[in-house]
């Protein structure tokens, strides 16, 4: 084998592993997208119409319905082998959903806001992502994230302020508005990337 071949041979494989990867990448995205995009929405009606309170607990759904997606997804997956990206960026993944978790409990403890918390993290995960797999679209996708996810502590500064000038409460819609660009940072963040790597996919 000369040497034109075998990098011919090697540019086919990386490719291959490329279009694996995007394929596989935007299947998790749009469930997760998808996903967190519905159950937000439900919650948010939950809170401006003053549903039973259990509801609050949907937001759990998220990472079990996410989770047993995932989980029903790499099932299927097992009979392709598994590269060194595919297993970088499940490392990526578990590390910053575990992260997430534990940002959850930070920000009960100390009444920070979590929609901040995991924008920002899930952001940081969809950059690597991009990093690692070299698609601009979605590192440029989580870097948006990341700037929006500053949204919440400003939102946060400014009603704080409108409730110390104004003797009346701020609407309801105008506090629990955190829930709707919650899942419209999602949808930035992981339904457009997640739909953008499906379509180049179905294209090859």
């Amino acid at each position: 084998m000369d040497k034109q071949k075998s990098l011919e041979i090697i540019s086919q494989m990386i490719s291959d592993t490329s279009a694996q990867i995007e394929s596989n990448s935007g299947k998790y995205f749009l469930v997760w997208g998808y996903t967190t995009i519905i159950i937000s929405i439900f919650e948010y009606f939950v809170m401006i119409l003053g549903l039973n309170p259990l509801f609050i607990w949907g937001w759990w759904l998220i990472p079990i319905i996410g989770g047993c997606l995932t989980l029903f997804l790499s099932k299927m997956e097992q009979m392709q082998p598994k590269s060194y990206l595919d297993r970088s960026i499940g490392a990526v993944w578990a590390v910053f959903g575990a992260s997430s978790l534990f940002a959850l409990i930070a920000a009960v403890a100390y009444n920070v806001s979590m929609f901040y918390m995991i924008v920002l993290l899930m952001g940081m995960g969809t950059i690597i992502t991009g990093a690692i797999c070299r698609h601009r679209n979605l590192t440029i996708c989580g870097v948006v994230a990341m700037v929006l996810s500053l949204i919440f502590p400003i939102k946060h500064i400014l009603v704080k302020n409108m409730e110390v000038h104004d003797a009346c409460c701020c609407e309801e819609w105008i506090i629990y508005s955190d829930i709707i660009i919650f899942a419209v940072i999602f949808l930035v963040m992981m339904v457009i990337p997640g739909h953008i790597m499906y379509y180049r996919q179905t294209k090859r």
